[in-house]
């Protein structure tokens, strides 16, 4: 019957999946467009550098623009010191970095080789501008930006085969530019074949184990003080800070774009808010052929499945239609300013396909639901009414 009755005035049905068809492309727009600002400028924050560094004592840490490595030395912080330091209320994120000096090819100037986890890495993986489309495995290597190598090359470590597996951006540090970085696998890789690092001395294994340095991202709300003031009582070590108002700047922004989450809710609403109050519209100019289903018998609960089925199918079409064009748009969008983006090297990330399928999945939810919910709530509420009131539309 509902099917019927929908078929019967696709005008009308047309004009109700239209409207729906705009709810759920703003729904799915604000998912993705939430989605690709926070992850955006989560990458440009972290760009940003570590808050702070933390290395063995009387170590000098250089003075670049910022904080992405740690300093090459013989020095290394034990175990356990590591571990206080990432314990501390103040401290969001610690990674850890042993800092090796390696001979070139040609056996002369020494490559700072960085040993650094990827599970805990914020500083390093954030400037990749160009990589395999595969995740960092065994015997890959990271180069910097100013280094000759090219992705996917492969290139020789005295005598151990690497893979370059991705390239670094240019954040204004020479060490850092200069630079290879490794996973723990690949150490022990090359410490297993003997490889000697530039004062002849064989690799260790587990490099990261005893780091260079830990570099530190503080909790939201502290400062350098605060992270000097709890590292006081960790003995032998020596802290190198970051610009404070940087800190600050950083903090401020990150919490800006977690109060983004309260907006993404409103523009939620606004469509789920939109379709209920369009279809409770429809149903009142409706009252009449309502009225005419109740007097020829038919129950009240079978008028309000009717009418709900009838607001599923409108639902269903127009969200479809809605999200198709508004992945189309997003398409477009990403093909031309995100590519502009890209070329200035300006974070850009989008969603990909999966992530959009899903997205696009939980706007067709959301805006259906509200539809039926309106539909259902609308008719209930009619069909308690009298068939002759509803008739001659007394009450309306």
């Amino acid at each position: 019957m509902a099917v019927a009755d929908a078929m019967r005035r696709p005008g009308r049905l047309g004009l109700l999946a239209l409207g729906i068809a705009v709810a759920a492309a703003a729904t799915f727009g604000a998912l993705t467009f939430q989605a690709t600002i926070g992850r955006s400028l989560e990458r440009s924050l972290l760009r940003l550098g570590a808050d702070a560094l933390v290395l063995p004592a009387n170590v000098v840490a250089n003075l670049t623009p910022a904080i992405l490595t740690a300093e090459p030395s013989s020095a290394t912080l034990p175990p356990e010191t590591v571990a206080r330091i990432a314990a501390l209320p103040v401290v969001e994120k610690a990674a850890s970095q042993r800092t090796l000096q390696l001979p070139d090819a040609g056996g002369h100037l020494p490559i700072d080789v960085v040993v650094f986890d990827v599970a805990t890495d914020f500083t390093v993986l954030p400037w990749i501008v160009e990589s395999l489309d595969r995740p960092m495995a065994r015997g890959d290597v990271i180069v910097g930006g100013r280094r000759p190598e090219r992705v996917g090359e492969r290139i020789s470590m005295q005598g151990v085969d690497l893979v370059v597996h991705a390239r670094l951006g240019l954040p204004g540090a020479g060490p850092f530019e200069r630079s290879m970085f490794v996973t723990g696998d690949t150490a022990d890789r090359l410490a297993d074949a003997g490889i000697v690092d530039a004062a002849g001395a064989a690799l260790p294994r587990h490099a990261n184990a005893k780091p260079s340095g830990v570099l530190v991202r503080l909790a939201v709300g502290r400062g350098p003080d605060d992270l000097r003031f709890a590292l006081a009582k960790i003995p032998d070590i020596g802290v190198s800070t970051g610009n404070g108002s940087q800190i600050d700047v950083r903090q401020a922004v990150a919490t800006l774009s977690q109060s983004t989450l309260a907006l993404l809710a409103l523009c939620l609403l606004a469509p789920a808010v939109l379709v209920g109050v369009a279809y409770t519209g429809m149903l009142a100019e409706r009252r009449r052929e309502l009225g005419l289903m109740l007097s020829i018998g038919l129950r009240r609960v079978d008028i309000v499945m009717v009418v709900a089925v009838e607001a599923g199918m409108a639902a269903l079409a127009g969200s479809l239609v809605g999200i198709v064009l508004a992945a189309a748009l997003l398409a477009a969008f990403v093909r031309t300013v995100g590519f502009f983006l890209a070329r200035r090297e300006i974070p850009f990330l989008a969603p990909n396909g999966l992530e959009c399928l899903w997205f696009g999945l939980a706007s067709l939810l959301v805006v259906t639901v509200a539809a039926v919910a309106a539909a259902t709530v609308a008719s209930a509420i009619a069909a308690r009414r009298e068939a002759w009131a509803l008739i001659r539309g007394e009450g309306s």
